[in-house]
């Protein structure tokens, strides 16, 4: 990880007041997640592992409210110092930068004469090493630094215009002001800038909205430094996907899955085995230790966690689940919010909902569901059941077709849901349910097809069930062939 080495180091402003109409959604763009986290969220990890103490300023507009409270309420981001600043109307890039030099934020900024990143909030592929090389520090004659790249397909983006094919750079034209010859510049600008913070304050006064979009355009600076024979320095970054602004679904669909490669690709180069690494969708935020196997179809969310040589079958889906080692997940396994301990198979089929804790060497088979359960060591629960509220201790045997009945519309002790224990050294026959609130004690058996509505003492036999009766020519008597 780069840091820079002093603690004043620059000021980042954040663009994130657009609604992002393009994107035909409720939410705003800068909320949207690839990844498991928010693009804004994304800039916000890659500027503080960069520049831990930079002194970041969010420039917000629609749904400001929200947005502030996330950020706010986030433990990552608490510990670092960020403003932010309201643009009362969306009215360029150029208009939310001046907001933020305008501001409080802004007149520390310019009294510490430190230098000023601008950056989208809608770049979520953006790396470490360029917002480390974008805030070198600017000599005294260089008014700003401006980051380009070149695109196969630069529509949406301002073109950069040199004179010349490779000569000094003139302006940015944006794609609605620029001429057809113009557009065919595939060299274009990202909105990623490191400006002398008086010069941003001072050129930032003087931009105008007189164009195809009525904006005020941020790459307009560029302009004006060129007349005013400013020195500016061009970072021309040769990884054009580092770069991608995210302005539509399809764009989002497709940052999502470069995200997604890169991912894979990391946890693959530490010894994780990807059988099928296109299929696979890994969220940024879980952990894999080697010696794991993801086979296809799988998705992993969240703050998963999934320990040495554990195998992670087709289709299954992990959401802040925590694997111990040599665990074997099947086929189609779905899981929240859960902890399985070491040497445990789980599912096929299995459905393991919240707040569920499984110890060692613990079987979960086809079909069974969980919820806010916990199983003992090496307790086996084979097939066909549902646990809810329940606490079941080691070397228990639940046989076929187990049902808690954890509710029955009571409200004991505050609580609408009731708790089944059943003690360690357990069998439970076939076809049983428990209705709670109850407990079977430690070595008790339950015959097949019982239903159980009172405590089992430790040791017993209970049987809770009609004895069957035979009518011997019963069929005959009533005529049926």
């Amino acid at each position: 990880m780069h840091t820079q080495k002093d603690p004043d180091s620059c000021g980042v402003i954040v663009l994130a007041a657009g609604q992002g109409k393009r994107m035909k959604s409720q939410v705003p763009k800068a909320l949207h997640e690839i990844g498991g986290k928010a693009l804004l969220f994304h800039v916000l990890d890659r500027v503080f592992e960069t520049l831990p103490h930079a002194k970041v300023a969010i420039v917000l507009g629609h749904e400001h409210q929200k947005i502030e409270q996330l950020v706010s309420e986030s433990p990552v981001f608490k510990i670092h110092d960020i403003c932010f600043v309201v643009q009362p109307e969306q009215k360029g890039t150029g208009d939310a930068a001046k907001c933020a030099i305008n501001s409080e934020w802004g007149e520390k900024i310019l009294a510490k004469k430190l230098p000023v990143l601008v950056l989208p909030a809608d770049l979520p592929l953006i790396s470490d090493e360029l917002i480390l090389q974008m805030t070198e520090p600017l000599t005294r004659s260089v008014s700003l630094r401006l980051l380009t790249t070149e695109f196969q397909d630069p529509t949406g983006y301002g073109r950069v215009i040199r004179r010349g094919k490779k000569g000094s750079i003139l302006r940015i034209v944006e794609e609605k002001d620029a001429t057809l010859r113009e557009k065919q510049t595939n060299e274009v600008a990202v909105s990623i800038y490191f400006f002398q913070s008086s010069f941003l304050k001072a050129m930032s006064q003087r931009l105008s909205n007189r164009n195809t979009q009525g904006e005020y355009y941020l790459t307009d600076l560029v302009a004006f430094a060129v007349q005013r024979k400013k020195t500016i320095d061009i970072l021309n970054w040769k990884n054009s996907d580092d770069v991608r602004g995210v302005n539509n679904a399809w764009e989002l669909a497709h940052a999502q899955r470069l995200m997604n490669e890169r991912v894979v690709k990391k946890w693959a180069m530490q010894g994780v085995q990807f059988i099928d690494p296109w299929s696979s969708w890994i969220d940024v935020s879980v952990e894999l230790s080697s010696g794991v196997t993801i086979h296809p179809g799988v998705i992993l969310r969240g703050k998963t966690k999934i320990g040495p040589d554990s195998v992670i079958g087709p289709r299954s889906v992990l959401t802040d689940v925590v694997v111990g080692r040599e665990v074997a997940i099947k086929t189609g396994t779905i899981a929240d919010s859960s902890v399985i301990g070491d040497y445990c198979t789980v599912g096929p089929y299995a459905h393991l909902r919240l707040d569920n804790q499984i110890e060692t060497h613990v079987k979960i088979g086809n079909f069974v569901e969980l919820k806010k359960t916990k199983i003992g060591d090496y307790t086996s629960i084979a097939h066909l059941s549902y646990l809810g509220d329940a606490e079941v201790g080691k070397r228990v045997n639940i046989g076929c077709g187990f049902v808690t009945c954890n509710f029955d519309g009571r409200i004991i002790e505050g609580e609408r849901k009731h708790k089944t224990i059943i003690g360690d050294d357990v069998f439970m026959g076939s076809d049983c349910q428990t209705v709670a609130p109850v407990t079977v004690g430690q070595g008790a058996y339950v015959a097949s097809g019982s239903t159980i509505t009172e405590n089992v003492e430790p040791g017993s036999l209970a049987i809770a069930r009609s004895r069957q009766v035979n009518k011997i020519g019963y069929v005959a008597k009533k005529g049926i062939n």
